[in-house]
């Protein structure tokens, strides 16, 4: 078994876990209970923590047919990582600015979309990564 077979097994824990930790963050902001943002912060942490071996499947993957150098030219990976660099952001922002998120509209907005756009690239980037693998 390859590591081309692998990653894709791995790649639907972060889609998951992402776009239903976005769903209880809509449902927090909607119905102002406490639970769904501690589900929604619990769901974003195990999402970068599939996100590591996720991305580290796919780096292999990529590795047993291309070089390294080819990388940053392959938009699914470039798409993949930002998405993950703009999770991990949003996650630090969410532990570091709590007070602020909560107390500010703005804020909480500006957060807001920017987790929506973080899952549309995630998505995207998915897409492309199937598209690439030919698993439409």
């Amino acid at each position: 078994m390859s590591f081309e077979t692998i990653h894709p097994l791995f790649v639907h824990f972060p889609i998951a876990l992402f776009s239903t930790g976005l769903f209880f963050d809509i449902l927090e902001k909607l119905f102002s209970k406490e639970e769904l943002e501690h589900a929604g912060f619990w769901t974003m942490l195990m999402g970068l923590i599939s996100c590591l071996f996720t991305n580290i499947t796919g780096i292999i993957a990529f590795l047993e047919e291309g070089a390294f150098s080819d990388l940053p030219q392959f938009r699914h990976s470039f798409l993949a990582w930002v998405a993950t660099l703009l999770f991990l952001t949003l996650f630090w922002v969410r532990i570091q600015f709590k007070q602020d998120l909560r107390n500010s509209t703005l804020k909480r907005n500006i957060y807001f979309f920017l987790h929506v756009l973080a899952v549309g690239i995630l998505f995207y980037g998915a897409h492309l990564g199937a598209g690439f693998a030919e698993r439409y």
